[in-house]
């Protein structure tokens, strides 16, 4: 149907359709149907809003380990061997 014109663009959108059925190196189209169960579920997890938000909450929760701070810390220290120094208090 997007081949067709049936949407309109059919001329913009033919390198779209051509990627996902010509040579496809990503496996787009292998991959559609689980990516669409995924989003199904997704979708139904953000109807429910209690289970969205504790979920939300655990996941910030448990990606303290991967903040900024301590990967430029270890970098400094790890990488490039610098030492920190004291921020001056005014």
């Amino acid at each position: 149907m997007i081949r067709r014109g049936t949407f309109g663009w059919a001329d913009f959108l033919e390198p779209l359709c051509d990627s996902i059925t010509g040579p496809d190196f990503y496996l787009v189209a292998n991959d559609f149907p689980s990516y669409v169960e995924a989003q199904e579920r997704v979708d139904a997890t953000y109807r429910d809003e209690a289970k969205w938000i504790k979920m939300s909450i655990m996941s910030v929760a448990g990606s303290g380990m991967f903040s900024s701070d301590r990967t430029i810390k270890e970098y400094a220290e790890d990488i490039w061997k610098v030492k920190a120094c004291k921020v001056p208090q005014e």
